[in-house]
Order: structure tokens, then sequence, then C-alpha cells
């Protein structure tokens, strides 16, 4: 078996146990519904256990998360926070003054970041419709959002433009370029029960903890 064979293969073990009982647009809406409550969130232990919830969701929902990636990603906004002190000082590691206020802001801002990555994964799927032709070209744009990432390993930092061209190239062949390429889904079985149990707790999680945040 090929090397692109096995990755295939590999990806269709992949399964969208969400998508299975839940339309596009309902985890869609849902998902925005979220966006805002979750941004006015100042708690880092919260936005540190609803980035925990969202990575879960994302994980039933079928994608691949490299958690190192984020762990990175938090490291560097906080890092660079740190260059501007704000608050009391905590620590003096060289010419590096660490305080309380821009460690608290760097890694708020890192989760919030996560956090939304997070929710557009589980959120958003290729077999999204939305109205009009900007609602196709936004389908199309998460498809091949999704088929760069799945190849993302074949881009080489030291080759970046020849290795994405290649991947491009091999996802997107030019004689194929007119065809319709979003991928085709099975069909699903809308479960109230589980929509409602899905909507209710996403909304307690997130709403919940806004709500907390301003009466307490």
């Amino acid at each position: 078996m090929s090397p692109r064979k096995k990755k295939e293969k590999v990806r269709k073990k992949r399964t969208d146990y969400i998508g299975k009982y839940l339309s596009p647009s309902f985890r869609f809406w849902t998902g925005l519904s979220l966006i805002p409550p979750y941004f006015m969130i100042d708690s880092v232990a919260a936005k540190l256990l609803l980035v925990l919830l969202f990575a879960l969701t994302a994980k039933l929902a079928g994608k691949k998360i490299r958690f190192m990636y984020f762990i990175i990603l938090i490291s560097s906004i906080t890092f660079f926070h740190l260059l501007t002190p704000m608050g009391r000082i905590l620590a003096v590691w060289g010419p590096l003054t660490i305080t309380q206020g821009a460690l608290a802001t760097g890694v708020t801002k890192g989760l919030t970041l996560c956090g939304l990555v997070f929710l557009s994964l589980f959120s958003v799927t290729p077999s999204l419709k939305l109205p009009g032709k900007l609602g196709g070209l936004l389908a199309r744009m998460f498809y091949y959002f999704e088929e760069i990432l799945d190849g993302r390993k074949k881009i080489s930092p030291a080759n970046f433009i020849g290795s994405l061209d290649t991947v491009l190239m091999e996802l997107f062949p030019p004689e194929r370029l007119g065809e319709n390429n979003v991928k085709e889904v099975e069909a699903i079985k809308p479960s109230v029960p589980l929509s409602v149990l899905y909507l209710l707790v996403l909304v307690a999680a997130v709403w919940g903890t806004l709500i907390r945040q301003f009466l307490f």
C-alpha cells in the first residue's frame, strides 16, 4: 500500500460522531451564538475549562488536534505580553520582568484564540450550506482549509513554497478545477434529544460562566 493510500485510510477512520445526529446548520448557529459570551469571560481558569470542553467536542467531531501546536501558540502570545510589564512583579528572570497583569493577559488571549479555533472545528463542517453565492464560497473555503490541514505534515519549513505547491496540486489537480470538490457526506439522521442536549451543555457552559462572572 502506497503512503498516500495509507494516509487516506487513516483519514477515513476519523468519525464525526456529532455530525451523525446534528445538522451542519444547527452546529454552525449554535457555535456562532457562543462567540460573544466566550470573548467576555475574564477568568483564566474558566477559559481553560472551556478550551478543554471545546477540544473534547472537536475530537468528537472527528478533528485531529495537535496539542503541542496550541501549547506553543499560548506560550508565544504570553511571552510577547510579558515584554510589556503590567501590574504586580512576580519574578525577575534576567532582563525579563514577569508581572501578574501581563501574564494573565497573555494567557487569557492565548486561550481565547485556541478556544475559537476549537469552536470553529466542531461548529463548521465542509457540508455546511449557507444561502447565496457567498454561502457556497464559504462552504468551499472550509472544505479546502480542512484538506490542507490534513496534508500539513507534507509541508516542509525548508522548502515551504515548493512543498505547499505539491500539497495543493495533489488535492486540487488542474484537470479537476471545474468540478465540485466538496465532500459527499452521509445522510444525517437528526436527533432532537441529542440536539437539545448538545445545545444545553454548550450554552450552559459558556453563557452560564459569563452570567456567574457578572453575578459574583
